[in-house]
């Protein structure tokens, strides 16, 4: 029988990088008694991208959550295991809906919720835990049981935790930024792939939604719609300005 919490995983072209990672989650309480840790080598060439490793990770977990994470994050805010049991429990308790928890996201405000410390986001200010729509690839932590995928039609190294909440909520799943402090190394990469990836994930999104709008933490806000018209009138400035502007208007402009 199984009796680990978390199966931590995460794709790595700096193994000395991840070996600091893995240290600091050790050292947090993380340890290999009570959590399966799965490195995917990347050191020699992109033979792992996050799309479908995660959908591998999914089938091959018996563990309760997983955890994706980036290479260069580092337990270090005075969080751990004790920690992130006791906010995914208060969750737990305040939606048993919830399938993803991370660290930063944009709510129905289109407002960037996060509780980070790395080189530009700020941190939020209200309570936690808070739902969004989207959520970043740094950190985040996915119920097992919710059977969550990444949408097969998509690969690369961006918009992977986006595309896993937007399947989780149109499944019925809610998705929230979490009360759990860790340090992340860098800001993100907006290399030609990052915009590639983009328009991709733009695609695929808008056959799934009548209309809505979705942000992440590294895009502008994005006109998701299977109508071209729909498209054209939501990404005109004033239209958008109004829309976003006005809160009663939210949850008619929301993916949830």
């Amino acid at each position: 029988m199984n009796t680990k919490s978390f199966h931590i995983c995460t794709i790595a072209n700096k193994l000395k990088q991840y070996d600091e990672m893995k240290a600091s989650f050790i050292e947090a309480g993380f340890d290999e008694n009570r959590c399966r840790y799965s490195l995917f080598d990347n050191s020699n060439g992109n033979v792992y991208e996050p799309y479908e490793t995660f959908n591998q990770i999914k089938s091959d977990t018996l563990e309760p959550y997983i955890v994706f994470c980036h290479q260069d994050v580092i337990i270090n805010q005075g969080d751990g295991f004790n920690s992130l049991i006791k906010v995914i429990e208060e969750l737990e308790k305040l939606d048993s809906k919830w399938a993803i928890a991370g660290n930063a996201g944009l709510n129905k405000n289109y407002e960037i919720v996060a509780k980070i410390t790395d080189p530009c986001t700020p941190n939020w200010t209200g309570d936690f835990p808070h739902k969004v729509h989207s959520l970043d690839e740094n950190f985040f932590v996915v119920k097992t049981s919710a059977n969550i995928k990444c949408s097969q039609e998509l690969d690369g190294f961006h918009f992977y935790a986006t595309d896993l909440c937007l399947n989780a909520i149109v499944k019925g799943y809610s998705c929230y930024v979490i009360n759990f402090h860790l340090t992340h190394l860098s800001s993100g990469n907006f290399s030609q792939a990052f915009y590639k990836a983009q328009t991709k994930f733009y695609e695929k999104w808008c056959s799934q939604f009548n209309f809505c709008y979705v942000q992440t933490t590294c895009t502008a806000v994005m006109v998701l719609s299977k109508y071209k018209i729909f498209r054209y009138l939501g990404s005109r400035n004033k239209v958008m300005k109004l829309l976003l502007s006005r809160h009663f208007f939210h949850p008619l402009v929301s993916p949830y």
